[in-house]
C-alpha cells in the first residue's frame, strides 16, 4: 500500500521486524519520517518501543486490522513522549512472566490459584447465598431493608478491599433506610444486568454520590466502594478499581485509564477494557474471570 495512506493513528507492521508486532502511527514528520509505537518491543528504557523511521526505507505496511486493544488504549503522545509515562513499559508477555515468577503455578495449579482467589471467592459465595438469585430484590419488595443491609455489609466484611475509613463511612451512610434502599436498588440493577452499560452503571454512581456523608467519617463516594460489590457479585463482568493498583498497573502496560478521582463511567469502562485484555491473555493459562485478573494487576503494579 502507498506511503501516503499512512496517517496518524494508522496501525502498521514492520515487514522486517515481525517480532515488534503491530504498531500505531504517532506522528508524521518531514521527509517521510514516521514515528510509530510498536506493541511488542521490549523496553529497557521508557520510550524504547517508539521508533522514528523513514517509511521509504522501512517499507511499513498498513495492518489489515485497524483496531488493536492495547494500541487503542495508549496515553496521549505529546512532544515526542507519552504523557505521564516515566518507566519502561511491560509487554503482555513480560507481564505474564513477571506474574508467574512471583506466583509459580498461579493459573494452572489449582491449590495456588484457589489461594489467590480465596477471599474473593468466599465473598462471592456470601453474595450468592444472601442476595443472589433475586433474594436481594425480594427483601426490598418486602420492605426488609435492614436484613438486606446486613447481608450486604457481611459480604464485604472480610475481603479487605476497603480501607477502615471507607468501611465505616459506608456502614454509617447505609444506616439511613431511604439511602440504603436507593443504593441497594441501584446496585441490584447493575448486578442483575450482566454486561454493564453506561445508563445503568450511572445509576449506581449517582446512588453512591447521594449517600449521606456522616460528619467525621471518611468519604463514601470512592472508587473502591463503588466497584466492590459488583466485582464480588459478577466477577465475569465487573472488576474492582483500587486507584493505586489500577494506575500503576495501567502505567506499566502503557494503557490510559483517563482516570479522575471522582467516580465516572468512562474511567470504569476503560478499566473494564484493560481487564478484558488481560483476561483474554490469561485464559489460555487457566484464568476464568476477573478474580484471576485482580491478583495479576496487583503484581504488575508492584514490579
Amino acid at each position: 500500500m502507498s506511503e501516503s495512506k499512512i496517517e496518524v493513528g494508522t496501525i502498521v507492521r514492520h515487514p522486517r521486524r515481525p517480532a515488534w508486532g503491530p504498531g500505531k502511527t504517532l506522528a508524521i514528520g518531514s521527509g517521510g519520517q514516521v514515528t510509530v509505537y510498536f506493541r511488542d518491543v521490549e523496553e529497557t528504557h521508557a520510550g524504547d518501543a517508539v521508533k522514528t523511521l523513514s517509511n521509504g526505507t522501512a517499507g511499513l505496511e498498513i495492518a489489515a486490522e485497524q483496531s488493536e486493544p492495547m494500541l487503542d488504549g495508549l496515553p496521549p503522545f505529546e512532544k515526542g513522549a507519552f504523557k505521564g509515562v516515566r518507566r519502561p513499559r511491560l509487554s503482555l508477555d513480560d507481564a505474564v512472566q513477571a506474574y508467574l515468577d512471583r506466583h509459580p503455578g498461579a493459573l494452572d495449579v489449582p491449590a495456588v490459584r484457589d489461594k489467590l482467589r480465596a477471599s474473593s471467592a468466599d465473598a462471592h459465595r456470601l453474595w450468592v447465598d444472601g442476595l443472589g438469585g433475586g433474594q436481594g430484590d425480594q427483601l426490598l419488595e418486602e420492605g426488609k431493608i435492614d436484613e438486606a443491609r446486613q447481608r450486604l455489609l457481611g459480604v464485604g466484611a472480610d475481603i479487605g478491599a476497603l480501607s477502615s475509613d471507607e468501611s465505616s463511612a459506608l456502614e454509617a451512610a447505609l444506616g439511613d433506610d431511604a439511602a440504603a434502599e436507593t443504593f441497594l436498588r441501584a446496585l441490584l440493577d447493575v448486578t442483575n444486568q450482566g454486561t454493564p452499560d453506561q445508563a445503568t452503571y450511572q445509576g449506581l454512581i449517582d446512588a453512591i454520590a447521594g449517600l449521606p456523608q456522616q460528619e467525621g467519617a471518611g468519604r463514601v463516594a470512592t472508587w473502591p466502594v463503588l466497584t466492590l460489590f459488583p466485582s464480588i457479585a459478577c466477577p465475569e463482568h465487573h472488576v474492582q478499581l483500587k486507584p493505586a493498583t489500577a494506575l500503576r498497573c495501567s502505567s506499566r502496560l502503557n494503557f490510559d485509564l483517563r482516570y479522575t478521582a471522582v467516580p465516572n463511567w468512562w474511567t470504569y469502562n476503560r478499566l473494564l477494557k484493560l481487564a478484558k485484555i488481560l483476561l483474554a491473555r490469561l485464559k489460555p493459562l487457566g484464568a476464568v474471570d476477573f478474580f484471576d485478573v485482580q491478583p495479576f494487576m496487583r503484581v504488575i503494579a508492584a514490579v
